[in-house]
């Protein structure tokens, strides 16, 4: 799944007619690197946004679209559920997914999580 990140560079790189590959020679990383960043299979981190920014050559405007998207991206997280994991276990972390997403789960209700999950 694209991170916002991942959007809005996709974005720029197909308005500029530029693969993938292009970029990421131009970013000095392999195109499997850049691809996982832009799907939040690898942590993003600031520096390369903005050495994305620069090799991009935004103006301050789309420079700072780019940079709100990574810190937006920073801060998502994902779950991965194994192909043969059991439909509870899918309903499980989906179920904490949303909750968290929610921002309906209270410090207590964490808490007491951690504490099942620690066999407390």
């Amino acid at each position: 799944m694209l991170t916002k990140f991942g959007i809005a560079v996709r974005k720029i790189r197909i308005e500029r007619s530029m693969k993938l590959t292009d970029m990421a020679k131009g970013l000095d990383v392999t195109s499997a690197y850049l691809s996982a960043v832009e799907n939040g299979k690898k942590k993003l981190t600031t520096e390369f946004a903005e050495k994305t920014i620069r090799f991009l050559d935004l103006d301050d405007d789309g420079g700072q679209e780019v940079l709100d998207a990574a810190y937006e991206s920073q801060k998502e997280f994902s779950i991965k559920i194994k192909d043969d994991d059991s439909d509870l276990i899918r309903t499980v972390a989906g179920a904490f997914a949303r909750k968290i997403e929610s921002s309906d789960l209270s410090d207590e209700d964490a808490e007491t999580i951690i504490n099942i999950l620690k066999g407390n």
